[in-house]
């Protein structure tokens, strides 16, 4: 029996997903070319210098949208309800955070956040209840759970307004960290980079698993047909 790629479960040929992909790599791009124009310092007093009280609120809160906790409901919602796609669950926690670490922990392990570099020079703004980090700046990981999470989340609902929302509510995540005085837009940016390959390589883990099972059953199906 021929593998026919038109016999495939929808699911696995979400082209929604992609657009999210491309939606969240242009994102990016501007990212990049905001640091780029700006510099390091420059680029992060643009955005931390510019508060209000609502959004003090507002960033206070949504950053937690970032938090690796976030992992868990999302994977508990696949062993309910969509449970082959736990595997792309289970590789992006995987793949976020041991890139994320990798570059913290082993690459950049004395990267000081804008709060204990900037301040003799800068007012950073902080807010008050926010836990202010001082080292373990690059990457950030709020951002690349973020992005991950939201483009695997694409993979899942498959509608095209959607496919571009969630990039952008991810976006928000990275902002927030900006905002809150942990981390430079490098930071983020990096986190950005690592979302999208770790979605990208948890979805094309579970494309390749599934259709595997899928060859698997119907060489089966025909074997027993033929007997």
């Amino acid at each position: 029996m021929q593998f026919n790629p038109s016999l495939l479960p929808q699911r696995l040929l979400n082209k929604y997903f992609y657009i999210s992909v491309f939606t969240a790599i242009g994102l990016a791009v501007i990212t990049g070319l905001f640091v780029l124009a700006f510099g390091k310092n420059d680029s992060f007093q643009i955005i931390n210098s510019n508060h209000n009280g609502f959004l003090d609120f507002f960033f206070k809160y949504y950053t937690h949208a970032g938090d690796g906790i976030m992992w868990l409901p999302f994977g508990l919602y696949c062993i309910f309800f969509r449970r082959k796609y736990l595997i792309a669950v289970i590789a992006g926690f995987i793949i976020s955070t041991v890139l994320t670490h990798f570059l913290k922990r082993i690459v950049y392990p004395d990267e000081l956040r804008p709060f204990t570099s900037l301040s003799a020079d800068f007012p950073v703004h902080i807010i008050e209840g926010v836990k202010i980090r001082r080292v373990h700046s690059f990457s950030s990981g709020h951002t690349g759970t973020a992005f991950a999470m939201t483009l695997l989340i694409s993979q899942l609902v498959n509608k095209k307004l959607w496919s571009i929302i969630l990039p952008v509510l991810a976006l928000l995540v990275a902002y927030s960290r900006v905002y809150l005085g942990q981390h430079y837009v490098a930071d983020v940016l990096a986190g950005m980079a690592i979302g999208i390959l770790a979605a990208v390589l948890s979805v094309l883990i579970y494309q390749k698993l599934s259709q595997g099972k899928y060859l698997k059953k119907n060489r089966f199906k025909s074997g027993s047909a033929s007997v």
